[in-house]
């Protein structure tokens, strides 16, 4: 039984770091003058600067909402922990695809390495979550 709850307070502690990690890189994508394109990921903004900023902004305030949310639960609604990780996953998942597969930028960014391991974590965390004891609803 301590061993399934220390899985759940690990995977809330992750949920955690995952939160500020969204907040962090939301709020360099929407308010860095150039999102981090060019001064982190090295992309070249000079054929269409506006475009690019403009989506790495939609990027980056969709982070900060889901880094709210994800501090959402951790604070008040650690029920919702394990529905967190998942919509953690998969987003980290569809993002991946899209780097690697999909629409794949000209250079090699930052983001590519590291969000292979923030999946990582975020899985061990959704599995470590899916273990955990449940509550009974009555």
């Amino acid at each position: 039984m301590e061993g399934q709850s220390l899985r759940l307070r690990l995977a809330t502690l992750a949920l955690g770091a995952l939160a500020l990690l969204n907040l962090v890189r939301g709020s360099i994508h929407a308010f860095a003058p150039d999102g981090g394109a060019h001064s982190i990921a090295g992309l070249d903004l000079l054929g269409a600067r506006q475009t690019i900023l403009s989506l790495f902004a939609t990027i980056g305030l969709h982070q900060i909402v889901l880094g709210l949310f994800e501090g959402f639960v951790v604070l008040f609604r650690r029920d919702l922990v394990t529905l967190a990780l998942a919509l953690q996953a998969a987003e980290t998942i569809a993002g991946l695809v899209n780097l690697y597969v999909y629409r794949t930028l000209p250079v090699v960014v930052p983001g590519m390495p590291f969000n292979v391991g923030v999946l990582v974590v975020v899985v061990l965390a959704l599995f470590a979550s899916l273990a955990a004891p449940r509550r009974s609803a009555a």
